[in-house]
């Protein structure tokens, strides 16, 4: 994409040779040429709204698989298509709200066409249900506009039924934005009468429920498909009772909605975590740490640090800098950290902050795994004990995978000779212990680095203890590996 200074040299340029030069790359490239012949229409609308029409129409009839080697056209191409429709707002919102729709039909054709596993073509599509609301809005207050007072209820009614589809109409997940977002689109009262109408068809669906439970009671076999059937319908109305309470942002509400659909107590922290997060966003703090002290149970660590995280960001929102200290050095402690404790120091006073750094020593020399006990070390500034640290426990080294050592090394201090000598040799020796050959060039590197950092051990006059000697590292290496002609090759050159 042009920057503003490109883009204002391209201003600068006579008209004729802009002409020349759209004239001269017109067939070069099918989405190009596309693109260009849109951009002829933008001043016919008619007709570019027509075109339009038939790109989409088509587009949600294709069924063709495309090999990965075209995901990157087809996502350009929606990526183009979304941008034309969108011209057309705010100057004929009705036609590019019937576009849009148009767009957002295809979204089943789309997906089942393409492995999207990057989610460049699903987030297209979210996008299109953001771009909708905004449009729809525009559209609905239009048509008010233009009805009597007294007809206006069955527009809304229709308006609501329209969501409603839309939102049933979801299978990949493209549109849960669509009921968390129509504040944009409904007044509070409408709002209010959708929630009434999810409430109703929630209710008739537990009844359904309950008498199909009823009717195959004692039956040794089940009607799995009707049940199956019937705990879709329920999630769905779930989902959707959820999305439209937090739209209306009303917390007495919600919280009963959410406690009928979750009625089971204690209520899991995985449920407690959307009701909290709901309460916080809505700044009932209050309830929210009623929620996190008196209701909260759960025996597991990653419930446990969640629980901790939740009570930080309301203590930060509260200004209560001792409570916040307070849960930030328990979450520390339950899972000790460089990010945790940068968080607890950046809080504590110059005493608290001697305490944690005493705890920090404690917590490092208790951690199973040796990269968070030399992390920590560091952290603190103590680069000769995370050395020896190092050295005592060498042997663990071999058991990392190599994305974890490489990243530590981009972090380490230039002090830290000895842990680099470690970590260097773990991963030469994982290279030519499995024959990597690929891999050869960058085992050559590491093998010429340990001679350069062998030389600043010997300057710093470092003890190697329980590690062997450069010396004997490189006989070993010879004798084990010596015959991996192509690796010393590369070592040679």
């Amino acid at each position: 994409m042009l920057d503003t200074t490109q883009k204002r040299s391209l201003s600068q340029l006579p008209k004729a040779t802009l002409v020349d030069f759209v004239s001269d790359v017109y067939g070069v490239d099918k989405l190009l040429d596309k693109k260009i012949e849109r951009l002829l229409l933008q001043s016919d609308k008619p007709k570019l709204i027509k075109k339009l029409t038939s790109n989409l129409k088509g587009l949600r009839r294709r069924r063709k698989f495309l090999d990965y080697w075209e995901y990157s056209d087809f996502v350009t191409e929606l990526h183009y298509l979304a941008d034309d429709v969108m011209s057309l707002y705010p100057e004929r919102p009705k036609a590019c709200l019937d576009l849009l729709e148009l767009f957002i039909d295809s979204t089943d054709s789309s997906l089942e066409r393409v492995d999207d596993s990057y989610g460049e073509i699903g987030d297209l599509y979210r996008s299109l249900t953001s771009s909708w609301l905004k449009v729809a809005a525009t559209c609905y207050q239009q048509e008010k506009q233009i009805l009597p007072v007294d007809e206006q209820d069955i527009l809304s009614h229709a308006w609501l039924e329209k969501v409603k589809a839309m939102a049933d109409d979801n299978d990949y997940g493209t549109k849960d934005n669509l009921l968390a977002g129509i504040g944009q689109l409904f007044s509070e009262p409408e709002i209010r009468g959708l929630i009434s109408d999810y409430q109703q068809e929630y209710e008739a669906i537990l009844i359904k429920e309950a008498d199909h439970k009823e009717a195959t009671k004692g039956f040794k076999k089940r009607d799995y498909e009707v049940d199956y059937t019937i705990s879709q319908e329920k999630s769905r109305i779930e989902s959707a009772l959820e999305e439209v309470a937090k739209a209306l942002g009303d917390v007495e509400l919600f919280e009963v909605i959410y406690r009928e659909i979750h009625p089971k107590r204690p209520l899991h922290p995985r449920y407690l975590v959307d009701l909290i997060e709901f309460l916080m966003d809505a700044e009932a703090y209050d309830l929210a740490l009623g929620h996190l002290t008196d209701e909260w149970q759960s025996d597991d660590l990653q419930y446990k640090l969640k629980r901790l995280e939740l009570l930080n960001q309301i203590y930060e929102q509260q200004n209560d800098i001792e409570a916040q200290l307070k849960v930030l050095g328990e979450a520390f402690e339950l899972q000790p950290s460089v990010r945790r404790l940068k968080a607890v120091m950046a809080i504590a006073t110059p005493a608290q902050q001697a305490y944690w750094r005493k705890k920090s020593y404690e917590l490092a020399a208790q951690q199973d795994e040796v990269v968070t006990a030399i992390s920590l070390l560091l952290a603190l500034g103590e680069v000769d004990f995370a050395n020896k640290i190092a050295v005592k426990r060498h042997t663990e080294f071999t058991d990392l995978h190599y994305i974890t050592l490489t990243q530590l090394l981009k972090e380490l201090p230039a002090e830290t000779d000895l842990l680099q000598v470690i970590i260097y040799r773990s991963l030469l020796d994982d290279i030519l212990d499995n024959a990597r050959t690929k891999a050869y060039g960058h085992a050559a590197r590491y093998y010429k680095k340990l001679f350069q950092l062998d030389f600043l051990v010997s300057k710093m006059n470092r003890d190697y203890n329980d590690l062997i000697t450069p010396q004997a590292y490189t006989r070993a290496l010879i004798q084990k590996h010596g015959k991996k002609y192509s690796f010393w090759e590369r070592v040679e050159n």
